[in-house]
């Protein structure tokens, strides 16, 4: 079911503070995300990355991030079947995003962190072993 961690996701209130930060430490930015909602910095270390994820907007920064600094808000996985994946974890009463989102190239789902044990799990399907 689960192929490798992907990355870890971090929700910043300074990208660019966080960014000289993990720079400083010797990672290299990997990649960008943009969208309406975040800007995203992935920092690639071995096989997985750090996500440094910026919310654009007050409301959006309060719902995800707080009053604090920085908070780990996700860990991703690689997997190879979203339904797969869903299905296993609705028989066990975690709550899943679905339908499926499409995020850059990748199709992802995530838990609801209030029925995986408090911790939000994101699940996606790279580009290249998806359809369409």
């Amino acid at each position: 079911m689960l192929r490798r961690i992907d990355h870890v996701g971090v929700v910043v209130a300074d990208l660019a503070w966080h960014m000289r930060q993990l720079e400083g430490m010797g990672l290299d930015l990997g990649r960008s995300n943009d969208s309406d909602q975040s800007l995203a910095r992935y920092y690639p270390c071995g096989d997985a990355s750090v996500e440094l994820i910026e919310a654009r907007t007050p409301a959006t920064r309060a719902e995800r991030l707080g009053g604090a600094p920085a908070r780990i808000e996700h860990i991703a996985f690689e997997v190879d079947d979203l339904a797969e994946v869903r299905e296993r974890l609705t028989a066990r009463g975690v709550g899943v995003t679905w339908p499926p989102f499409r995020s850059g190239p990748n199709l992802m789902i995530w838990t609801d962190e209030a029925t995986s044990g408090g911790v939000q799990y994101q699940f996606l399907v790279p580009a290249e072993r998806h359809p369409g």
